[in-house]
């Protein structure tokens, strides 16, 4: 008995052993109970994985106006909106097979998944976005990237170019989105092409699904990664600034030796900066809903403007290069000591477009405003207000009723007193002539993603915001490249928003002020390492001077003006004020 008990117990044993070599062969690896499986046997070849990629479905995509979508052996019929595309596959294991379907009507974007049950089908919405009222002829497509996880494609027709959504999406019984990556189109900051395709690759050899999503931004390559972990996708924030600082690197080696190339690759990084990064203020990549990737620091980019800004200078285009050089007003661009001195010294070894003299008229220990009265009488408005007859030396000196402010509105009554930075921007401090009420106009905004920790309230400096004149349409501003007219109404009021203007646009005359010539053919911008002077009847050109002693008078540029007939200008450098010629 008990010999038939024993042989009873072992082949019992013996069915549990060979279950457990069944279990076995699984190919499946064995994980901690609550932790996901480890995916594909690590035996499986690169090669078997990739063949077995391109054997994936690929979804099906329709026309306008498709409400029923086939699913098995039974319909789906869209309670709202039409079909653009489905792909079907078994989501949750069972017989019949299921769909994921992508849907649309004239606001929304709709992801679900579909399941026979006898001859209805159920559905249930596994993400969804409303679509910019500018935004027309939806299309979708939809492929199986690996076993697991699917490419949802939406593109839209905008009113500056095309928008790409893409989902990537899990296959399982209830499918979700692991990320959801959009493409906006053109603006003004940002036009370069973009394209953006997804594949699925082991990038750290852990055995599981990882990512890839390779971005061209014009002719520029960026890949983003996202690494498969237990807790889900985690982005490789080593990129772009991985891509972007191999760029600049190469660009800033070649500069002495191929300035053309050096400067192609440097703005294909700010290209690439401003598409990618929230910073830039005008990223067009976002990911779940958020526009642009969080970068922070860039120093790849900080060091790409300084080539391009080098490269600028040495071809002469000095107003392309003070465009650049507001790259580093950013402060996700903060160059480095050794980035500032090759844009120093690039400017300081250019040569002028002229041959310039200056010579000593004045001093003032204080600041001065300057500005001609006459092509042979400057006014210097400091502790003493005093003219000067340039072509005598003779000073005379001046009451407070005999000053007359240079920038004034035509009907003599208002005037403007200095440019304040402030929270809230650049703002001009306006107010009677024979008066001490005075307002402000908004010149440039602060940024709301510029938040003003400490209060201020300062007079701008000569680099910075400056009102060069006063026109009928109101003031006209310029900030290095930037010009600019502020509407102001009869009463010096703000009367509408800042208006920029560009090469072609048509300049406010005349303008009453000290930086600008009355028709508003040339104005001066001031540099630390000379003066540009701005041609608009040359479509814009800038005339770079230096006098050759430069260096040798002490002190920064504190002042500036221009005489009526373009061709003198009196400057405040340090203490000593001096008037240029070409």
């Amino acid at each position: 008995m008990k010999l038939c008990r024993s042989q009873r117990r072992a082949a019992v044993l013996l069915m549990f052993v060979a279950g457990g070599l069944v279990w076995g062969c699984s190919g499946r690896k064995q994980v901690p109970f609550g932790l996901r499986d480890a995916g594909q046997d690590s035996g499986e070849t690169a090669a078997e994985v990739e063949e077995g990629a391109s054997e994936l479905p690929v979804g099906e995509s329709y026309g306008p106006g498709q409400v029923e979508v086939r699913v098995a052996e039974s319909t789906l019929v869209l309670k709202l909106g039409y079909a653009l595309a489905a792909l079907q596959l078994n989501l949750d294991g069972k017989e019949p097979i299921d769909a994921v379907v992508v849907s649309a009507d004239p606001q929304e974007i709709r992801l679900q998944a579909a399941y026979p049950r006898g001859l209805d089908v159920s559905s249930r919405a596994i993400d969804s976005f409303l679509v910019p009222g500018h935004c027309v002829e939806p299309t979708a497509s939809i492929r199986q990237l690996s076993h697991s996880l699917l490419a949802v494609r939406v593109e839209h027709r905008c009113e500056t170019g095309n928008r790409t959504t893409l989902w990537l999406v899990t296959t399982e019984a209830q499918p979700r989105v692991r990320e959801r990556i959009t493409v906006l189109p053109p603006n003004e900051q940002s036009s370069a092409d973009i394209t953006i395709e997804l594949a699925v690759e082991d990038r750290d050899a852990d055995g599981y699904e990882d990512v890839v999503a390779s971005l061209r931004i014009g002719k520029t390559e960026v890949p983003l990664a996202w690494l498969d972990r237990p807790g889900g996708f985690a982005r490789d924030v080593s990129q772009p600034e991985a891509s972007l600082q191999a760029l600049a690197d190469a660009a800033w080696e070649s500069l002495s030796t191929n300035p053309a190339s050096a400067n192609t690759g440097a703005l294909a990084v700010l290209d690439a900066f401003v598409a990618l990064c929230r910073e830039s203020g005008a990223a067009r990549v976002g990911l779940s809903g958020t526009q642009g990737l969080q970068c922070q620091q860039s120093p790849a980019t900080a060091r790409a403007a300084s080539v391009a800004i080098s490269a600028s200078i040495r071809r002469g285009s000095f107003i392309r290069a003070l465009e650049l050089q507001r790259w580093w007003q950013n402060p996700a661009l903060q160059p480095s000591p050794e980035e500032r001195n090759l844009v120093q010294a690039a400017w300081r070894r250019t040569k002028a477009n002229a041959v310039v003299t200056w010579r000593a008229i004045d001093s003032e220990g204080g600041q001065a405003s300057l500005y001609f009265r006459d092509a042979d009488t400057l006014v210097i408005d400091g502790r003493a207000p005093r003219q000067v007859r340039l072509s005598s030396g003779v000073k005379t000196q001046l009451s407070e009723a005999e000053l007359v402010p240079a920038i004034r509105d035509p009907s003599g009554r208002f005037a403007v007193r200095s440019v304040r930075a402030t929270c809230a921007g650049f703002e001009a401090e306006i107010g009677p002539i024979r008066g001490r009420q005075s307002h402000r106009a908004p010149i440039e905004r602060r940024s709301s993603k510029a938040p003003c920790r400490t209060p201020i309230d300062r007079p701008a400096t000569v680099f910075e915001w400056a009102v060069l004149g006063w026109a009928p349409q109101g003031l006209v501003a310029a900030s290095g490249d930037l010009l600019r007219v502020v509407p102001l109404n009869q009463f010096a009021k703000p009367a509408g928003r800042p208006i920029d203007l560009g090469t072609t646009s048509p300049l406010p005359a005349p303008i009453r002020g000290a930086r600008i010539t009355a028709d508003g053919a040339r104005y001066v911008i001031p540099h630390p390492e000379g003066v540009v002077v701005r041609d608009w009847r040359d479509g814009g050109a800038g005339l770079w001077l230096r006098p050759a002693d430069w260096e040798k008078v002490p002190g920064n540029l504190r002042s500036i003006a221009i005489s009526p007939d373009g061709r003198k200008i009196a400057l405040q450098k340090g203490s000593e004020i001096r008037l240029l010629s070409w």
